[in-house]
């Protein structure tokens, strides 16, 4: 019996195969991305980084550059956290352009003019603002004067940004729920007053930057700041803490004060002698932890 032979199916039949195949082949390569669907587009955009929308997507072609200018939905979210790339990115950008020393200065300054073009692309619909390492209290007042939506607020390493201009921002933005301070300057009223200006925030997240004033000033002024976190702070669901030397009764005024509390976070906090009661309230969190370091 002939055995029947299986046809080789990994390369095309030569009788099949067209005069115009080459040149079907050569459309695919030839894609035009600037008709890309502006939805497609937004997709895109929004999972790059804050950066790399203002500074790049623009030279590609007219239409990425008309999305990116005139989508205020795709800006309602700037994280300009991530400095060294940031920095790595504006610096390479300069010297393409042969524009005279680079200092870290001016590549500040060039980050503050970058992020106040992301606030006027929203329009009025900025809900998100990170930024790392640069910005001031002229820059919040620019940006309280363009949102009143926003819903997050992280400054890290701000050295510029000074405690009044936090407050004067809490009570220019109503709707705010998440705020995170890290090594930023603040007093021991700043707590209570945040709170005042923000009676429905959510979370909170403060990393003090580090000042040596000796074990008993350093646990009564983190005492004042548990104090003001529980007067004010009613409906906080998330705490974290760090550097805070606080007594027994820090911790239970938080415990009190925010009977909604679900997890609470603590790092370089040791001097507890928890009771009963205090251990019983903790268990009631979803999360707790209290560590040295």
């Amino acid at each position: 019996m002939a055995t029947s032979q299986i046809p080789d199916l990994s390369s095309p039949n030569p009788d099949t195969v067209t005069q115009d195949q080459p040149q079907m082949e050569q459309k695919k390569e030839q894609r035009n991305w600037a008709e890309l669907n502006g939805d497609i587009l937004m997709e895109i955009f929004g999972k790059m980084r804050t950066l790399d929308v203002l500074m790049s997507v623009g030279s590609v072609c007219r239409a990425w550059r008309n999305v990116a200018k005139d989508e205020p939905e795709l800006w309602r979210r700037i994280n300009m956290t991530r400095r060294v790339e940031h920095m790595t990115l504006i610096q390479m950008n300069l010297t393409k352009l042969a524009i005279g020393q680079i200092s870290s200065k001016r590549i500040e300054s060039v980050m503050m003019n970058l992020t106040k073009i992301a606030i006027d692309r929203s329009r009025g619909r900025l809900e998100q603002f990170w930024i790392e390492y640069f910005g001031d209290n002229d820059l919040l007042q620019y940006l309280c004067d363009r949102t009143s939506v926003l819903k997050s607020l992280r400054l890290i390493g701000c050295l510029d940004v000074l405690e009044k201009g936090v407050v004067k921002t809490a009570k220019r933005q109503p709707l705010l729920e998440e705020l995170e301070l890290k090594f930023v300057i603040y007093s021991k009223k700043f707590p209570e007053r945040v709170g005042k200006a923000l009676p429905n925030l959510k979370q909170l997240k403060l990393n003090r930057i580090g000042i040596s004033w000796g074990p008993l000033k350093e646990e009564e002024f983190n005492n004042a700041v548990a104090f003001g976190i529980a007067k004010t702070m009613h409906q906080l669901r998330h705490l974290h803490l760090v550097g805070p030397i606080m007594s027994n009764r820090g911790l239970t005024a938080i415990l009190k004060g925010c009977p909604h509390l679900e997890t609470l976070e603590m790092r370089m906090s040791y001097n507890f002698k928890m009771d009963s009661d205090t251990r019983a309230r903790c268990a009631r969190l979803t999360y707790f932890r209290n560590s040295s370091r």
